[in-house]
């Protein structure tokens, strides 16, 4: 994240960002040999109470990190009130229009 190359690093491997600031890129397919860890979204949610619930049913632990994302890590996990851990992560993000969202994941392979 440090070298800043994110639009290269996009146009080389063809995945999207999900914001200019959130350094989280997205592509319909897996992308062999990308440079960073790689998760299959499972579900996208926003942060709307009765969406939430629906998208967070059966998770009792996760990994959170958030990027362009009002919250901390610590903030959030209160709020959503899953314990630490587990093989589920869930990335809080900002997109370019604004909208705060979850994406609920599990590392690609």
């Amino acid at each position: 994240m440090k070298a800043g190359c994110f639009d290269e690093l996009a146009a080389a491997y063809g995945v999207s960002p999900v914001s200019r600031n959130s350094h989280l890129f997205l592509s319909d397919e897996p992308v062999e040999d990308f440079p960073g860890r790689s998760f299959v979204v499972e579900r996208v949610t926003t942060m709307n109470k009765g969406e939430l619930r629906k998208a967070l049913v059966g998770i009792e632990k996760a990994n959170i990190a958030t990027r362009n994302f009002p919250l901390t890590v610590a903030e959030l996990r209160k709020r959503l009130k899953i314990k630490d851990g587990g093989d589920v992560y869930i990335f809080a993000t900002t997109t370019a229009e604004g909208e705060h969202l979850l994406l609920i994941s599990r590392k690609y392979r």
